[in-house]
């Protein structure tokens, strides 16, 4: 009868375990086991397990001495174990079994970031040691798991304690790498003679998702300060050498990729982070660093004109940067942004060197064009040392040169149209045509040579003479047609339109008719502000 009682209450303890597992087999479901188990479920795997050990239990007597023995720990050392008399068994084991992990377990190195990574391997090789060596005996007790169990808990806690004191990106890296690469990989926890305890399948896995964010949080934070104090130092040898450095880009950029290519090797969605992090930072630099620079410019100016060789380094090194983060994929805002400020500093350079090259291009003409002499040539000789260095540049030559040669010939006509033709005949020769052309010829000879391919502006001078040269209205309405289609564009040259137009000697009546003929063409654009385009002359 006794035992028929006993059956019956085995049989329902049997049947009120079913749905507990069944319903940890439903929770559990999203969770991905790790190749070296198979396993589907790590919470089923573990309750089965403790039911196994408690059997397991029943068929080999334990004593505290001989586990003591086996763990290589000592009974009687001040510890909870030492009053083993007052526990149950259960708690005397479990106590010798966490005296043995905290025995065996590494000690932190007094600096971690000096020896982070023996301390690992040392972790690394002390786990496999130590469960190896356990495996057979304590899976024989029943007490296998609970080594396991203590081994991830303490491994979890000694990581933590990592992450309080590493201070380099470098270290985050590697201690992030070793949390999701190697401390769940089969080389750590999947040795041949563990395959029955699977030692995987015992981690809680919500302890390690919150190392793991823990550990992801500590790391951008250490990239976040590497990277400012990296690019604070760029700036500092910028403020002590008080000139440009013409390769400022490519530390910048080899600090950044670095990061995020350490990211990457870790995983996709943490570079992705890491980058985020960089280009904030490249943000907060770039606008100190062309907030500087600016400001050196314009003291510059007071004084004397800025070295066109800073122009060209500024230049070279926002275009490259600006080419780099023009290849990574950030966010919109942030990209806008970087944008915003790099085009605003080549926009404030480029208007410093158009600066540099009027000056020294109006010193010459206003010579030029009231005198007999040929200030010319010595323009040109001075342009083409001014712009010696662009060799050097070729990133931004071309648009140097452009910018420069499309100033020059405007600068040149502008003062060629306020000599009436008299007045030239008398300083020039009787072929006024001929030396117009001859110094536009001599423009695009200079500028082609300093970037080959730069777009022919003097062709806009060939087509004044051309006009100049219009015997009947009908071809001067034709010419103005073909600059109107080809400078369009240009609002400096068509603004000063009118004023040629007058230098030919054409009445207030016809430039007005040419003025209505305009308007019908393509791509015609009034003066903004002006009710009409040729009536801001005085007649």
């Amino acid at each position: 009868m006794n035992k028929f009682k006993a059956f019956v209450v085995k049989k329902k303890q049997r049947e009120s375990t079913q749905p507990l597992i069944e319903n940890n087999i439903v929770i559990q479901d999203g969770f991905k086991q790790a190749p070296c188990t198979k396993y589907e479920n790590a919470l089923v795997q573990n309750t089965l397990d403790i039911h196994k050990e408690q059997r397991l239990q029943s068929e080999e007597q334990i004593t505290p001495e001989k586990l003591a023995g086996l763990l290589q720990v000592s009974l009687e050392d001040g510890s909870c174990c030492s009053t083993h008399r007052q526990l149950n068994a259960e708690q005397q084991h479990l106590c010798l079994v966490q005296r043995s992990v905290d025995q065996h377990f590494p000690k932190l190195p007094a600096d971690v970031d000096q020896n982070l990574h023996q301390y690992l391997e040392n972790v690394q090789k002390m786990v496999i040691t130590e469960f190896v060596r356990l495996g057979s005996p304590l899976t024989r007790m029943g007490l296998m798991g609970s080594l396991i169990d203590c081994y991830h808990r303490e491994t979890f806690t000694r990581l933590d304690d990592l992450l309080q004191n590493v201070r380099s990106s470098k270290n985050s890296f590697g201690l992030m790498k070793w949390v999701l690469h190697t401390y769940l990989s089969p080389e750590m926890l999947c040795h041949p003679e563990l395959q029955e305890v699977d030692p995987i399948k015992k981690v809680d896995l919500l302890l390690f998702t919150e190392l793991v964010g823990q550990a992801k949080d500590k790391l951008l934070e250490n990239v976040e300060n590497e990277v400012k104090v990296f690019l604070e130092k760029i700036l500092q040898n910028e403020r002590d050498k008080e000139t440009v450095k013409d390769d400022l880009y490519v530390d910048t950029i080899q600090c950044i990729d670095a990061m995020i290519e350490a990211g990457r090797q870790i995983s996709q969605k943490l570079s992705g982070r890491v980058q985020d992090v960089c280009f904030q930072e490249l943000l907060n630099f770039l606008t100190q660093y062309t907030n500087e620079q600016t400001e050196i410019f314009e003291k510059k100016a007071k004084v004397d004109k800025p070295e066109i060789k800073d122009v060209l380094k500024i230049l070279k090194n926002c275009k490259k940067i600006k080419q780099y983060i023009q290849t990574k994929e950030i966010k919109t805002s942030l990209l806008k942004e970087t944008l915003a400020v790099l085009d605003n500093m080549e926009t404030f350079t480029l208007k410093v060197l158009k600066e540099i090259t009027a000056d020294m291009t109006e010193r010459y003409l206003k010579k030029y064009f009231k005198s007999e002499n040929k200030e010319f040539h010595l323009l040109i000789l001075d342009l083409k040392h001014l712009f010696s260095e662009l060799q050097g540049f070729q990133g931004v030559q071309m648009r140097v040169v452009h910018e420069a040669y499309k100033l020059v010939t405007y600068l040149y006509l502008k003062h060629f149209i306020q000599r009436s033709k008299n007045k030239l005949l008398r300083c020039w020769s009787p072929d006024v045509g001929r030396t117009f052309n001859q110094d536009a010829e001599m423009l695009q000879e200079t500028f082609s040579k300093l970037a080959p391919g730069v777009e022919q502006w003097h062709l806009m001078l060939l087509s004044v003479r051309e006009l100049d040269e219009c015997e009947s209205f009908d071809a001067v309405k034709l010419t103005v047609a073909w600059m109107h289609d080809e400078y369009h564009t240009w609002s400096d040259f068509m603004e000063i339109l009118p004023a040629l137009l007058r230098w030919k000697g054409l009445s207030k009546r016809k430039i007005m008719e040419l003025e209505d003929i305009q308007k019908d063409l393509p791509n015609y654009q009034p003066r903004a502000g002006s009710v009409s385009w040729f009536l801001c002359f005085n007649w």
